[in-house]
């Protein structure tokens, strides 16, 4: 949602709304009364949820790395990729890619025909802070958030006057380039108006060209790197107006291009596949009411060969948006924090699988979300939300959330929170208008998830911080759509999938007054299978793990800061991942990675100039992910970016 910044009381309701900090102890809550918060965030009311920020630090230091790149290191999140540059897609414990919400600045940008975002298209530099929701959070965000959702935001910076301007170049021993150029600036203007904003170019060159390299043939596995090249280019521009009477307007924009070549020196075997967007987002908040529009168009054309007719995507969505934020704040302990809401979406589609004539689709949501502090110990939320489609009937979505203290010390604080939720997924525009196949008469697609968790925040001191958590979960998804190969790929309502599994999460962080270290563990253990036999074919798949779904995924980070130098190292583990549906093809074995990272930090007067030396896949693993091609090999990069700061 759009910030707005203003000094009011808050509860200890408005602390745990923002989440527990290892800084802020119960001694000292009672003295945080009063303090600066900015406009109610989402999952601010997704409370037994879990629910992961990622700091700046880290957005920092991968500001050359895809969405894809970072997150399948910070998360228990599978994906599945062609490689570098190429399509990658999502699998959010246990489900499909098109069970992943992806919100930007409060609107869901996955693309409408295919119901899923290529998160090889979204760099890093295009947000600001984001946002890992796990599980299913409908209510809360709407359609598609079935078994998680990740949420990127652009936001202000009114705590600095003058401008910041920014320059970097990356180049990779593959053959991959990228670099970004852009300015951030904050002004007071006139009496009682303050503008702040971000202006960013980026683009990329990438070619996974790893030359004739004998790993290929290792262990007999015949897994060439397949030639291929991408283009991608984009422009971000973010401006802020904030009145001294708290009201904030704000402009966001995003245009994205990004053109992938496979085989591009080979006619016969060349495909071409073109992706376009552009993404505005207009809002005004005006005391605790949000009025917001935008404007997304999504293009994608794909041609084979020398691409003399490709295929024509084009699909325009004009969105608006009203909410109003209630508060009933009793005491420092006690509070109650209420936003009413609707939305209305508008889509025309011009597609050539739908046929010569426009398609249109009218959207509709209307939503309640509630949240409770009854003391230090206690919260909960309800939230309600109904969505209304043209020629659909999307079902009731609503969800429950308790957080309970079970112990609290001056050194420990231990948790215990649950959620239960219904979630929903609006079938995509191929699913109900592709001439033959589509089907617009498909039932609601309708998720049931329930988890608990248990959350141990530790500060032994002020140099030692821990927090342990665990959590399991149980989303039974049914109406499951399903292209049936035994009509001819005709899409029906043909499965009931479970995805259930438990997740484990430790993070230490050692603090002195030389250096400071930061070790993070992620592992997650996910079944995911279908549970009905709709048809003959389906009675050899029942309980056996989805296709490219690993039952196993460890993840970890380790870095170290001194003074000017900064250290990291990466791990992934996937185990194996089966290719078809009855487990009777072989599985793509499991893979471990590793990368790591140097970064040296040159301080010239106020500006900063940063030298970054990073090697990805350093154990130099073969391993496909999606198709009997293998994924990039070890490569090393070099970064370098310049930030200029405005002499104050």
């Amino acid at each position: 949602m759009v910030r707005r910044t203003s000094t009011v009381l808050v509860s200890v309701l408005g602390i745990a709304l923002a989440g527990f900090s290892p800084n802020c102890y119960s001694q000292k809550e009672q003295t945080l009364c009063e303090v600066t918060v900015t406009g109610v965030k989402p999952e601010r009311f997704m409370i037994g949820q879990k629910v992961k920020d990622i700091d700046s630090t880290q957005l920092a230091q991968n500001r050359f790395t895809t969405l894809a790149n970072f997150l399948q290191f910070q998360s228990p999140i599978a994906f599945k990729s062609y490689g570098a540059g190429q399509l990658a897609t999502i699998s959010f414990r246990g489900t499909s890619s098109s069970h992943t919400a992806v919100l930007w600045n409060g609107v869901n940008i996955n693309f409408p025909s295919l119901g899923q975002s290529d998160f090889s298209t979204l760099p890093m530099s295009g947000f600001d802070e984001m946002t890992i929701q796990y599980g299913s959070a409908a209510s809360c965000v709407g359609t598609d958030a079935v078994g998680g959702s990740i949420l990127l935001r652009s936001v202000p910076k009114f705590n600095q006057t003058g401008l910041q301007a920014i320059a970097g170049v990356s180049a990779e021993s593959s053959k991959n380039y990228a670099g970004q150029a852009g300015v951030r600036f904050y002004y007071p203007v006139a009496k009682n108006w303050k503008i702040s904003g971000k202006t960013l170019f980026y683009g990329a060159d990438i070619r996974n060209d790893f030359g004739n390299d004998p790993i290929q043939n290792r262990k007999g596995a015949q897994y060439p790197v397949e030639p291929m090249q991408t283009l991608q280019k984009g422009f971000v521009q973010d401006i802020y107006a904030l009145h001294s009477n708290g009201n904030l307007f704000s402009l966001n924009a995003w245009v994205t291009d990004n053109n992938l070549t496979i085989q591009p020196n080979n006619l016969s075997l060349r495909e071409i596949t073109q992706t376009k967007a552009q993404r505005y987002v207009l809002s005004y908040n005006v005391g605790k009411t949000l009025l917001r529009a935008a404007y997304i168009n999504d293009v994608l054309d794909y041609g084979r060969a020398d691409n003399t007719n490709p295929s024509h995507t084009d699909i325009d969505r004009y969105l608006f948006r009203v909410e109003h934020d209630f508060s009933w704040i009793k005491s420092c302990e006690r509070g109650t924090n209420l936003k009413v809401g609707s939305e209305v979406t508008h889509y025309a589609a011009q597609v050539d699988g739908y046929g010569k004539a426009l398609k249109t689709e009218n959207r509709a949501d209307f939503y309640l979300l509630l949240r409770y502090q009854h003391s230090l110990r206690f919260s909960s939320s309800l939230n309600l939300r109904q969505a209304l489609v043209s020629g659909y009937n999307p079902p009731f979505t609503p969800s429950l959330g308790i957080d309970y203290r079970v112990f609290s010390s001056p050194t420990d604080r231990l948790n215990l929170t649950t959620n239960i939720a219904y979630s929903y997924r609006v079938p995509t525009l191929n699913e109900r208008y592709w001439v033959n196949l589509g089907n617009p008469a498909l039932q609601p697609e309708v998720g049931f998830n329930k988890e608990v968790g248990v959350v141990w925040k530790r500060r032994t001191s002020e140099h030692f911080h821990q927090q342990y958590s665990i959590n399991a979960f149980h989303n039974l998804i049914d109406n499951w759509t399903y292209w049936n190969p035994d009509k001819n790929y005709k899409v029906e309502n043909l499965q009931q999938v479970l995805a259930k599994g438990i997740e484990i999460e430790t993070s230490h962080r050692v603090i002195t007054a030389a250096w400071e270290a930061t070790a993070q563990f992620q592992y997650a253990l996910t079944h995911s299978s279908q549970q009905k036999a709709y048809g003959p074919y389906t009675q050899d798949i029942l309980g056996k793990q989805l296709i490219y779904v690993p039952r196993h995924s460890l993840s970890g980070t380790l870095g170290v800061t001194s003074g000017a130098w900064s250290f990291t190292v990466q791990q992934l583990y996937n185990s194996a991942r089966y290719i078809t549906f009855d487990h009777s093809g072989r599985p793509f074995p499991g893979y471990y990675l590793m990368n790591a990272w140097a970064t040296y930090q040159y301080k010239l007067k106020q500006h900063r100039l940063h030298f970054q030396l990073q090697g990805n896949n350093l154990t130099n693993t073969l391993y496909p992910n999606l198709k009997k091609n293998a994924m990039p090999m070890r490569s090393v990069s070099f970064n370098v970016i310049f930030i200029f700061n405005q002499k104050k």
